[in-house]
């Protein structure tokens, strides 16, 4: 009990994660909620692919997805991570409103937007084609990782070929990766896939790097000039992002 209601609370811990349920619900509605909640109970999965129960096929859209998107031009269109949008019934910039989906390139997983009545976007300058592995990462993390904030966050990652350590870039697809020098070097994308095997761990998502050319190539392909070189650096990157939110049924 807690107050004057009923609660029902499930939850199991693995590699340090807690992942957990909780029905609370008025005692007048016991004789209909105490079966039910059992039901819930043994329906929740945690860790779906542990305990020997096969995993097969993509993970499941989340409800709300957030994400950070990159300004490429000043009539307002945004590049972010194609997955990140699909099937969303509403796309969301913060700040400015709804968006139009423009284009997209499904090898490369990138998505154009675009936002309308909006003066003050700066569109950012991709550099040439990355080579070395420092990286920095920039992005606007899911609020929830941030108390509800839209801080945009910058963090050190390496980069083997186009994957990007995991753990780094977690958080922030859509962002901006920078080299040494401040360039903008390319766009962070995570992917998540599911495991098919009985008795798996949770699947870990993999970050990549969509290189700086390829994104030229596509912005190109939708008559789009990527904005003349201009101030490099994490201070003029961070003008050039944006969070980006799906909403889907």
């Amino acid at each position: 009990m807690q107050n004057l209601k009923k609660f029902y609370v499930r939850a199991e811990i693995r590699d340090g994660e807690v992942r957990g349920m909780t029905v609370l619900y008025d005692q007048a509605a016991e004789t209909i909620m105490d079966p039910v909640v059992v039901v819930m109970s043994s329906a929740f999965t945690p860790f779906p692919g542990v305990s020997g129960v096969a995993l097969v096929g993509p993970i499941p859209k989340r409800k709300v997805e957030y994400g950070t998107g990159i300004v490429v031009s000043t009539a307002g269109h945004i590049l972010t991570d194609r997955q990140l949008t699909e099937g969303c019934n509403v796309i969301v910039v913060s700040g400015y409103g709804d968006a139009d989906r423009q284009a997209e390139d499904k090898a490369a997983d990138l998505v154009l937007l675009r936002i309308y009545g909006a003066p003050d976007l700066v569109p950012a300058t991709f550099g040439e084609a990355f080579k070395g592995s420092d990286l920095t990462l920039l992005g606007i993390a899911d609020p929830q990782s941030q108390g509800g904030g839209s801080a945009i966050s910058a963090m050190a990652a390496k980069a083997r070929g186009e994957t990007v350590g995991a753990c780094a870039a977690a958080r922030l697809s859509g962002g901006a990766a920078l080299d040494g020098q401040g360039r903008l070097v390319g766009m962070v994308e995570l992917r998540t896939t599911a495991v098919a095997n009985a008795g798996a761990a949770s699947p870990q998502p993999l970050a990549t790097l969509v290189p700086a050319p390829t994104i030229r190539t596509f912005l190109e392909a939708q008559r789009l000039t990527p904005a003349a070189a201009g101030r490099l650096g994490a201070d003029a990157a961070r003008a050039s992002l944006v969070r980006v939110i799906c909403v889907r049924k």
